[in-house]
């Protein structure tokens, strides 16, 4: 069987990384962790909870989308026979039928599957998520990416589906920018019972979370603020609670077949 490996890069996630690390561990054969120079816990984060995976520092200062991607498939040339998925710190993998899924691929000479995303969105904001406890368990209500209004939320960053990762075979993933969709040939759809992507992008909403999410935008890149990549990171805490808000009622356990 082939080795399945995750990339991924973070900055400061010393609150979610514990969570991403013990769910993906699960998962994946291997993992490469790409550290922005992260000033709290995060490296020790995950040196102790994946001690065999690998953790290097990005040869980018700032967080910049294109050349983040770059480095992204870099690392993934590496493992050029691997299942390769390349997450932010904020997307969990959920994949009860993952062993089906690559069965399909294989049989019908797919290259890869474009998986269908969640947005995950805290509907009990007053009950922290246990750090000991699976976090794809303790907040697991959000709206599909595919049954979002977005022209009607009219969110910054959230105005098409972008949390269809795809889980592919290829040496490198040639993706667009920021990853949301791939150049590759030989793609199909993936289904929700098999494998999807949970984007924690609203929950859980705590006040830990909520600084994370503000942090981000010290670590934009200036052509990208130039540019528009990264435009959802702008934005103060007043901002971040109206999205929240817009998106909560909508907010609901999320079923499997559409």
């Amino acid at each position: 069987m082939a080795q399945r490996v995750v990339i991924s890069h973070f900055f400061n996630e010393a609150y979610l990384l514990p969570w991403w690390l013990r769910h993906h561990r699960e998962i994946f054969d291997h993992g490469v962790l790409i550290d922005y120079h992260s000033t709290d816990a995060s490296v020790e984060i995950c040196r102790e909870l994946v001690p065999h995976w690998e953790i290097v520092s990005s040869e980018n200062a700032t967080f910049a989308a294109l050349l983040c991607d770059f480095e992204v498939m870099k690392h993934e040339q590496r493992f050029p026979d691997a299942w390769k998925l390349a997450l932010n710190t904020t997307e969990f993998f959920v994949a009860p039928g993952l062993a089906k899924m690559e069965r399909l691929m294989l049989q019908h000479d797919l290259v890869g599957a474009r998986l269908p995303g969640a947005v995950m969105v805290d509907t009990d904001p007053d009950n922290p998520p246990d750090p000991d406890k699976p976090l794809v368990d303790q907040k697991a209500t959000g709206i599909w990416e595919d049954e979002m209004d977005f022209k009607r939320l009219a969110i910054p960053g959230l105005t098409f589906p972008t949390r269809s990762r795809l889980y592919h075979r290829y040496a490198i993933g040639a993706y667009t920018p920021g990853r949301h969709s791939s150049h590759l040939p030989r793609q199909c759809n993936g289904s929700r019972d098999l494998a999807s992507i949970r984007w924690y992008g609203f929950s859980p909403w705590s006040n830990a979370f909520k600084a994370r999410k503000l942090q981000i935008s010290t670590k934009r890149d200036s052509f990208d603020v130039k540019n528009g990549f990264g435009a959802q990171h702008q934005a103060d805490i007043a901002e971040l609670d109206g999205r929240w808000a817009k998106l909560a009622p909508l907010s609901a356990a999320l079923r499997s077949a559409a």
